[in-house]
C-alpha cells in the first residue's frame, strides 16, 4: 500500500474540520492518524504544520495540536479588526473596476457556487479565500490586503463552521455576486456595505452554535 503524502492528510483533516466532524478543542493524536491513514510520522506533521498556518489548529504546551476554538471576546476583537480594514479596502473602490477584474472575479465566483451546491467543502473554502484575496489584491495596497489574509485566515474555523448550512452557503453565493456587482460600478460603499454583512453572518451562526452545545 502506498503511503499518503503530507497534502493528503492535509486535505482529509481540513476536509473534516470544516464539516465539523472534528470540533473545537479536539485533539489531533499523531499516531492515531498514522494508523489511520498509514502516513509516515514526517508527512502528519506536515499536515499539522500546514493546518496550523491556516489557522485551523493550533498548538499548545502538553495538549499538543488541536481544533482551534476561540472565546467570544477574542472573536468580537477579530471581527472588530476584520471589519475595519475590509471596509477600507472596498473605499479604495471608487470607481468602476477593469472588465477583467470583473471577468476573473466572476469565474471564480461562479465555480465556487458550484461546488457549493455539490457540497464540495474544500473546494468551497479554497475558491472563498480566493475570491476575496483576488478582490482585496485589487484594491491597490498590498499592505492591507496581506493583513486582511492575516486575519481572514485568523477565522477560517469561524468561517467555516457555517458550510453546512445549505442557506446560508446559498446566501454567501449571492453575496459574492453582489461584491462584483458593486466593483463593476465603482459602488465602496455597496460594497462595504455587502462586506460586512458577508463576514459577519459565520460569526453570528459561530456565537450561536457554541452557546447551544455549552448549554448542553
Amino acid at each position: 500500500m502506498q503511503t499518503k503524502s503530507w497534502d493528503a492528510v492535509y486535505r482529509d483533516l481540513q476536509r473534516q474540520i470544516i464539516a465539523g466532524q472534528l470540533r473545537p478543542r479536539e485533539r489531533l493524536v499523531e499516531d492515531e492518524i498514522i494508523a489511520r491513514t498509514d502516513a509516515t510520522r514526517h508527512a502528519v506533521r506536515r499536515a499539522f504544520d500546514e493546518l496550523e498556518r491556516m489557522g485551523l489548529v493550533i498548538r499548545q504546551p502538553n495538549k499538543g495540536v488541536q481544533v482551534r476554538d476561540y472565546s467570544i471576546r477574542e472573536i468580537e476583537e477579530l471581527y472588530e479588526i476584520r471589519e475595519c480594514l475590509e471596509r477600507q479596502a472596498a473605499s479604495r473602490f471608487n470607481k468602476p473596476a477593469d472588465l477583467a477584474l470583473v471577468e476573473e472575479l466572476t469565474d471564480i465566483a461562479s465555480r465556487h457556487r458550484d461546488a457549493s451546491r455539490a457540497q464540495h467543502f474544500a473546494e468551497v473554502f479554497s475558491l472563498n479565500n480566493t475570491f476575496h484575496e483576488v478582490l482585496y489584491r485589487a484594491a491597490g495596497n498590498q499592505q492591507l490586503a496581506s493583513a486582511i489574509l492575516h486575519y481572514t485566515f485568523a477565522t477560517h474555523p469561524i468561517r467555516t463552521r457555517a458550510f453546512p448550512s445549505d442557506e446560508l452557503r446559498e446566501i454567501a453565493i449571492s453575496e459574492h455576486f453582489e461584491m462584483i456587482d458593486a466593483i463593476a460600478k465603482g459602488n465602496g460603499e455597496q460594497l462595504g456595505s455587502v462586506i460586512v454583512r458577508h463576514i459577519t453572518r459565520p460569526k453570528d451562526f459561530y456565537l450561536k452554535a457554541t452557546y447551544i452545545e455549552a448549554s448542553f
